[in-house]
C-alpha cells in the first residue's frame, strides 16, 4: 500500500511537468471518467493511464496493489446495484451498470496513483503558493494553504507505512489474516494506535516548524522553481480534449 501511493523521484517527462498542470489534468480525467457511459471508453482510458506507469522510476508495483483488491471491490459494487437499485431494468443490466461504475473508480484510483507518484508535495505546495499569490490582497492566507497541501500529501504515504508497521506487529504477535471478514475484524483494533501514531507525527512536524522559526505570515521561499513550458500546455490541451469528449458523450 505504501508503495502504491508514494512519490518516486525521477527525471521522466511526467516528473518534469509543472505540478499544477499535472493536478489539472488529473482532475479533468477524473471528471471525464464519470461522464463516459461506454465501458469501452472507460477501459481504454484506464489502460492509457496504466501504460503511463511504464517508466522505471514509477513502475507497476502500485497497480498490482490496486488490481489485487479489485475483485472484491467490483463484487461489492455489482451486488449493490443488483439488490439495492430498484427499477424496471433486468438484473443483468444492473450487473453491467455496476461494472461500468467499477471502471470509473479504477480510472480515478489509477489517475490519483500516477499523480502522487510523479509529483513532489514540496513542488506542489510551492506552485500553489505562486499561483494563489495575487489572492493575498483579498485576505486569502496562501501560506497556510500551501503548508496544509504539502502536509496532506506527505501524510498519505506516512499513514500507509504506519498501517503496514502495525500489521507486521500484529502478525508477529498472533497472526494477521490477509483477506476476508477476518481481516476486517483484525484491522479494527489497529485504528486506535494508528490515530495515536498520526497525532504523534503531527506533533513532531509542529515541533520541527517551531525549531526552524517558521511563521505563517512570513514570505515563503522556494528552493526549486518549476516553470510552465510548452509540454505543460500540450498535456493540459490533451486533458481538455478528454474532458470535452466525456462531456459530449454524456450529452
Amino acid at each position: 500500500m505504501a508503495r502504491m501511493i508514494q512519490y518516486r523521484a525521477g527525471d521522466t517527462f511526467l516528473h518534469r511537468l509543472h505540478p499544477l498542470s499535472k493536478l489539472l489534468v488529473a482532475a479533468l480525467v477524473s471528471i471525464a471518467a464519470f461522464l463516459f457511459a461506454s465501458w469501452i471508453a472507460l477501459a481504454a482510458l484506464a489502460l492509457f493511464l496504466a501504460m503511463l506507469h511504464a517508466p522505471k522510476p514509477i513502475g507497476f508495483a502500485g497497480l498490482r496493489a490496486v488490481f489485487a483488491s479489485l475483485p472484491l471491490f467490483v463484487a461489492l459494487i455489482v451486488l449493490a446495484n443488483v439488490f439495492l437499485v430498484h427499477g424496471e431494468a433486468l438484473w443483468w443490466r444492473n450487473v453491467g451498470v455496476g461494472l461500468v461504475q467499477s471502471l470509473r473508480i479504477v480510472v480515478l484510483i489509477v489517475a490519483a496513483n500516477l499523480f502522487l507518484a510523479v509529483t513532489d508535495p514540496i513542488d506542489l505546495a510551492d506552485a500553489a503558493t505562486r499561483a494563489l499569490a495575487p489572492l493575498r490582497r483579498l485576505g486569502l492566507r496562501v501560506g497556510e494553504i500551501s503548508l496544509m497541501t504539502m502536509i496532506a500529501f506527505s501524510f498519505i504515504p506516512l499513514m500507509a507505512d504506519e498501517v503496514r508497521r502495525l500489521q507486521l506487529a500484529q502478525a508477529a504477535r498472533c497472526g494477521f489474516p490477509k483477506r476476508g471478514p477476518a481481516a476486517i475484524r483484525a484491522a479494527a483494533p489497529l485504528l486506535v494506535p494508528l490515530v495515536i501514531g498520526v497525532f504523534r507525527r503531527a506533533d513532531e512536524i509542529d515541533t520541527a516548524l517551531h525549531v526552524r522559526c517558521y511563521r505563517m505570515d512570513a514570505p515563503r521561499s522556494s528552493s526549486r522553481g518549476a516553470g510552465w513550458g510548452r509540454a505543460d500546455g500540450l498535456v493540459c490541451a490533451a486533458g481538455l480534449v478528454i474532458f470535452f469528449a466525456g462531456l459530449y458523450a454524456h450529452v
